[in-house]
């Protein structure tokens, strides 16, 4: 990335943090009144960036276990890159489910009081999984440049890279066996971790009775393979970004296609099956996703920006960068609304008999739109990403040595 396009980035990130401090502030002075969901559908936009973030932390999992798993060794300059997105991902999503759950600062109650017969407190324990195995593991990647950096008369912050090489001056061949047995054990504890991880947030979802569109065999499968897919979309735009090398970009191509045209095959069944039980409220769902007021957010968002134009960049062109990284990019941005169709129309489309007949109020209405505040604060969260982002790859060692790994701080 060029220094023109890391200032552009680097401004609308801040731009975007600035915007959205104004729904941060709502929020966090006058805490969910001024939202737009409510008793009927108390989950909406929030929730589906935070199933977006926990995707996206996918990408880094698919290079551990191609680079570890599979030993294919040509993806082991993008790990660093891969770990340090699946920490801010992290970060974000943590942020943006404290803001939706309530008070931002009582998520430590999940461990202090835990209910492990809720998938939710499961996941608050993977999630921490996650940051104690991939916290370490980036230290382990990076404590050999942070001890060089330390020792360069010219780079900025030395006193930080010292204090994060704890006081060594040399890194010997015995220190750098020793890290890389480390790494070794923390990416194979990874792999089943993190096959886990992405498949409790679906438990969350199928775990609740009465909601149709939700009790199905496939939906696990489903949500596994859109993390796969997000995740994977992001790497993949980072490498053209980072690292285009010709074998990893032709390789990575061909694997975001294929988990793309797995996951609509999934989708597809998951659609036609629906329809195919006439179970009234799986129905009313999916009609509300194909058919409802914002059908255009599955039509196009989804299928043809998120789907159709990936789909057919990554056939026509495979082995183009450039092409690929729209791919990759097109793919993120727009997955939101799957995640969106993932989690608000089964809410809204819950049938409660008699409801004409019930006290009538804002928060008990089954219709939902995300309001200003809502996306301010999606903006906030998804602004801190790409400023967090940008400002590591710049004073953190992650970026692949021939992208530029070694530049000056600045």
């Amino acid at each position: 990335m060029n220094e023109n396009t890391f200032r552009i980035l680097l401004g609308v990130g801040g731009v975007g943090l600035l915007a959205g401090t104004l729904g941060m502030g709502v929020r966090l002075i006058f805490g969910h009144v001024h939202m737009a969901y409510g008793s009927y559908v108390p989950w909406g936009l929030w929730v589906a960036f935070d199933l977006l973030f926990l995707g996206l932390t996918a990408g880094a999992y698919i290079i551990i276990v191609l680079t570890y798993g599979f030993g294919l060794k040509q993806f082991e300059p993008l790990v660093p890159l891969s770990v340090f997105s699946l920490l801010v991902s992290l970060l974000c999503e943590g942020i943006i489910i404290s803001l939706d759950l309530g008070h931002p600062l009582r998520v430590y109650r999940f461990l202090v009081t835990p209910s492990f017969s809720s998938m939710l407190t499961w996941l608050v324990v993977f999630i921490l999984a996650m940051w104690l195995i991939f916290i370490p593991f980036l230290y382990l990647l990076l404590r050999e440049k942070f001890v060089l950096w330390s020792r360069d008369p010219e780079r900025k912050g030395r006193d930080i890279y010292r204090a994060l090489a704890m006081g060594r001056t040399e890194y010997s061949d015995a220190d750098r066996e020793r890290d890389r047995k480390w790494l070794r054990i923390l990416a194979l504890i990874s792999i089943p971790v993190g096959f886990i991880f992405f498949a409790v947030p679906s438990a969350m979802f199928t775990d609740m009775l009465g909601r149709p569109h939700w009790d199905s065999a496939i939906l696990p499968i489903l949500y596994m393979f859109a993390s796969y897919l997000s995740g994977c979309a992001l790497i993949t735009l980072l490498a053209c970004v980072y690292h285009p090398q010709e074998p990893v970009i032709g390789f990575l191509s061909r694997l975001l296609r294929g988990f793309l045209l797995l996951f609509l095959l999934i989708e597809f069944i998951q659609i036609f099956f629906g329809y195919r039980t006439d179970n009234p409220g799986a129905v009313a769902a999916l009609n509300l996703i194909t058919n409802g007021p914002n059908a255009w957010v599955f039509w196009v968002i989804h299928l043809l920006l998120g789907s159709i134009v990936p789909l057919y960049l990554l056939t026509a062109r495979p082995h183009d960068a450039r092409s690929v990284a729209w791919a990759g990019f097109l793919i993120v941005i727009t997955f939101v609304a799957v995640r969106y169709n993932a989690v608000v129309p089964e809410l809204m489309s819950y049938n409660l008999e008699g409801r004409d007949l019930f006290f009538v109020q804002r928060r008990l209405s089954q219709a939902y739109t995300p309001n200003l505040y809502e996306w301010l604060v999606s903006l906030w969260v998804v602004s801190l990403w790409v400023v967090v982002f940008l400002l590591g790859t710049r004073w953190l060692p992650v970026i692949p040595a021939e992208k530029g790994g070694e530049q000056h701080a600045s």
